[in-house]
């Protein structure tokens, strides 16, 4: 009996000691857990006790089983994508695209990352070559040339000339297939606005049209730009570049010259070419067709609701907060990794001459690709109202350019640009008096062929009055030699 008793007090004790153990390593995992958040802040999934995310190791849990089987899902679709994108000789297929100057462009990394190299994301690099080099460097990244952290998306705002040429990322041996850019000036000459097919006015953009060479010529459109502004009724635009792609051909409609190097190429880049690339065949770029076609731009009306303030907290090993940072004004916490280096406020001193027409291009940029608002000081510039108070004098084009016809001296003063309500740049514009003299050629090369003898007539006379002097010297001092006496 006493040893039953002893069995049955035994088994308790260790039950509640079992239990009490249980609760002490519950709240250990909290606390773990709550640490590792709080490393991470609020953004980010779940860690385990090693830093990993949980999915990796899912063990019996059913829905991190479920997350890891749809990573991977993910990572064998993207292969076979790219599988079905190959070309006719079993090559990736590169991409050419153009950007405009000062406005921006993104190029994504088509890397397919399965889940055990989705954490090496930080290896992947970017290279570039331009037109002229052989071989190709490191992108260089600057306070406009960004790399997203999330994706290794490469960002390139305030877009200029030199950015033209052969990109391409990789991850150790593994690359995929470039994009070749070519950055071109946007001018209102070459861009045509055009509406919505929804919109009941036009003009619409238009449709394609067959060429030479089998060619098609087409409108490749891009997304829809941020919203200027928030809270209010602001606009946005949307570029769509001309475009040249290859036409289905059958076998009895080839042309000599199409069935060789311009089939090849196009077979290449299926995706077309544009008409202002640099990598455009020659005689494709001189068809009447390409050269009258011209590039289109889309605007429309947004209403964006402004984004609530990012509060970025830090918590103890109880999970209480310790430290809280507003991101959204520009506040963060030493436990956050180094946010992205802004933009400096571009600035410009633009002298002109009076009577002269001129364009306003704003220098700088925030890094968005909202559209630019204008202010002249403290007074907001809105086109149609500029227009009309000016009489077509001073306006602001679709390409948000300010064009001032035939400038006075009034018009000098600091013109400020703005995106999404913060400075991107300023131009202190001097339009002053200049005098221009006008010569006849003729009577130029009269004077000049007058003044070159004259210095050629004064050059002889003094040689001549040196010589001259010589001998006579030479004269005297014979004559007034002492004569020897014998």
């Amino acid at each position: 009996m006493k040893r039953t008793l002893c069995i049955c007090i035994c088994f308790c004790l260790l039950q509640t000691e079992a239990g009490f153990f249980s609760s002490q390593i519950d709240k250990l995992k909290n606390k773990a857990k709550a640490a590792y958040k709080s490393k991470r802040g609020k953004a980010g999934p779940t860690l385990n006790f090693w830093g990993h995310e949980q999915s990796e190791y899912p063990g019996a849990n059913a829905q991190f089983r479920e997350e890891n089987r749809a990573k991977w899902e993910e990572y064998y679709q993207c292969l076979n994508s790219q599988a079905n994108n190959l070309n006719s000789q079993n090559s990736v297929t590169p991409e050419a695209i153009i950007g405009f100057e000062t406005s921006s462009i993104s190029l994504t990394c088509k890397l397919c990352l399965s889940p055990l190299e989705s954490q090496n994301k930080d290896a992947i690099t970017w290279e570039f070559a331009r037109q002229q080099d052989e071989a190709m460097s490191p992108v260089e990244f600057t306070e406009h040339t960004l790399l997203s952290p999330e994706d290794r998306t490469l960002q390139i705002f305030n877009l200029k000339s030199e950015n033209s040429g052969q990109y391409m990322c990789k991850l150790g041996n593994a690359v995929v297939a470039p994009y070749f850019l070519t950055v071109v000036n946007i001018s209102e000459t070459s861009m045509h606005q055009v509406h919505s097919p929804a919109d009941p006015s036009g003009p619409y953009s238009k449709k394609p049209e067959e060429i030479a060479f089998n060619l098609v010529l087409d409108t490749e459109w891009g997304e829809w730009s941020t919203c200027s502004t928030c809270g209010n009724v602001g606009r946005k635009h949307k570029m769509g570049y001309c475009n040249v792609y290859r036409k289905a051909l059958e076998s009895n409609n080839r042309t000599k010259r199409s069935a060789e190097e311009l089939e090849e190429i196009f077979q290449i880049f299926k995706y077309g070419i544009p008409c202002q690339s640099h990598i455009l065949p020659p005689e494709v770029r001189r068809l009447p067709a390409v050269q009258a076609r011209r590039n289109e731009i889309m605007t429309g009306f947004c209403h964006v609701k402004c984004p609530e303030n990012l509060v970025f907290e830090v918590r103890d090993k109880e999970g209480k907060v310790i430290e809280r940072a507003d991101n959204s004004e520009g506040i963060y916490s030493l436990s956050q990794k180094l946010p992205p280096m802004e933009p400096s406020t571009e600035r410009r001193l633009q002298y002109e001459a009076k009577g002269k027409d001129l364009v306003l291009e704003c220098p700088g940029n925030i890094n968005s690709d909202a559209p630019i608002l204008w202010q002249i000081g403290d007074k907001n510039l809105i086109p149609e109202k500029i227009a009309k108070e000016s009489n077509g004098r001073v306006y602001i084009s679709i390409t948000d350019r300010v064009h001032i016809k035939k400038a006075k001296i009034s018009d000098s003063n600091i013109y400020s640009c703005w995106q999404l309500q913060e400075l991107a740049g300023t131009i202190r514009l001097v339009v002053e008096k200049r005098y221009e003299f006008n010569f006849n050629h003729t009577l130029m090369l009269l004077g000049v062929v007058l003044i070159m003898g004259t210095f050629l007539y004064v050059f002889v006379k003094v040689i001549a009055n040196r010589e001259l002097s010589k001998t006579r010297l030479d004269t005297l001092v014979v004559k007034n030699r002492p004569k020897r006496i014998p």
